[in-house]
């Protein structure tokens, strides 16, 4: 019988790999996170800051933010946003008068400029002293319809100035992918 020498990769390894280290005191290995697990904590913690941080800093903007009639407390899109009515309680808004392209898009432009509306309407009220939102009703979805002022300037201007929306009256409205 021949002799067979098992095949294992610590056979390969120099017993001393590292020459010229001092010895570990504590034992074998230190504790050290690998780079990917440091990487993996790191992009969890920006997505988490990406995802809730403007709707925590939306929560924390009522405190030193003026508001008359209804608050709002969260952006749900670039035309839509979460409010605290005095009558109504916690009610989904759909701002009047300018219409931004949707989340829920049909190509990648829609979805970018959709981000960047979202983004851009939370950034300004953010900055705003005084934020007046006056319902004016309801639309087909249950939503309150309210008419939005930022700073005194109302928030259709302030969108279609920026490029991020287009002015919306009601009725049917027209595609974002075609406009783009």
């Amino acid at each position: 019988m021949r002799n067979i020498i098992r095949f294992y990769r610590g056979a390969r390894k120099h017993p001393k790999w590292d020459i010229g280290a001092p010895p570990n005191p504590r034992g074998r290995k230190p504790f050290r996170p690998t780079q990917r697990g440091v990487r993996m904590k790191l992009a969890l913690a920006f997505a988490l800051c990406f995802i809730l941080g403007p709707n925590a800093l939306d929560l924390v903007s009522m405190v030193w933010r003026n508001s008359e009639g209804c608050r709002v407390w969260a952006v749900v899109d670039g035309d839509t946003v979460r409010m605290i009515c005095p009558d109504q309680g916690n009610v989904s808004g759909r701002i009047l008068g300018y219409d931004t392209p949707e989340i829920k898009a049909r190509c990648p432009q829609e979805f970018g400029k959709a981000l960047a509306a979202t983004y851009y309407l939370h950034w300004k009220l953010w900055t705003s002293r005084e934020v007046i939102a006056t319902p004016r009703g309801t639309d087909l979805y249950d939503r309150v319809l309210v008419l939005l002022t930022l700073d005194e300037e109302g928030a259709g201007r302030v969108m279609v100035d920026a490029g991020l929306a287009r002015w919306y009256d009601g009725g049917r409205r027209r595609g974002w992918c075609d406009a783009l």
